[in-house]
């Protein structure tokens, strides 16, 4: 009897790295259904994002959801297709947004006219209406107001500034710390703001305005 389970402990030490290598595989989702003949698979959880391809009743793979989005596959790349046009019956995990995602999708609206108090990513937004909508999109609620926004998130040095981060500003003469202008950061010292001249556009954080008034910088993805 001991013989027996010593041969079955080394064949188990034996094959335990290829079990170990198998423990976890990649995702593959699980199977949806489109239920429409033609439905709009866009880029971002989003009407306003862009259609990347047209399906219809077909069956798709499914790898999460954000608020009333699926993801689903499309080849190498990835998709969201809304909640009323696909059939899911198994519980499909949240996804949580990547900074990065937020920051493409924001891209999408340079041009965008500044209108003060406006939301429409499309017609005119001011700088902390932008910054709100884009993490809307993706079922992250913060702020209306920047100043409550600086207040959102965890404090981040500006050395450590990550895509999707907020950057904060001060930009009511001298700058005292209060927070009157607020840009979602994209990488390599640039972000993405509503500017009150210039509409969304991108700006560098070391131009000497922006270096001047700069306040903080908050985390709301971790």
């Amino acid at each position: 009897m001991k013989s027996n389970l010593s041969i079955i402990i080394v064949c188990l030490m034996i094959i335990s790295p290829i079990c170990e290598a198998r423990i976890f595989p990649e995702p593959i989702g699980v199977q949806g259904k489109i239920n429409a003949d033609a439905v709009n698979v866009r880029s971002y959880p989003s009407l306003d994002s862009e259609i990347v391809k047209l399906l219809g009743n077909s069956k798709i793979q499914v790898f999460g959801r954000n608020d009333e989005w699926y993801k689903v596959q499309l080849d190498n790349t990835t998709g969201w297709i809304y909640q009323d046009y696909i059939q899911v019956n198994n519980n499909i995990p949240y996804v949580v947004a990547k900074g990065d995602e937020i920051v493409e999708y924001g891209m999408d609206f340079i041009g965008t006219p500044y209108v003060w108090g406006g939301n429409n990513l499309h017609n005119g937004v001011d700088c902390s209406g932008f910054t709100q909508q884009l993490f809307d999109t993706f079922d992250l609620e913060i702020s209306r107001v920047s100043c409550n926004q600086a207040n959102d998130g965890n404090i981040i040095k500006k050395a450590d500034l990550q895509s999707g981060d907020l950057v904060f500003f001060d930009t009511d003469g001298v700058n005292n710390g209060s927070i009157s202008h607020v840009g979602i950061y994209i990488n390599e010292g640039q972000f993405l703001h509503a500017d009150g001249t210039n509409g969304v556009m991108i700006s560098d954080l070391g131009n000497p305005y922006y270096s001047r008034n700069y306040v903080k910088g908050v985390r709301i993805i971790e």
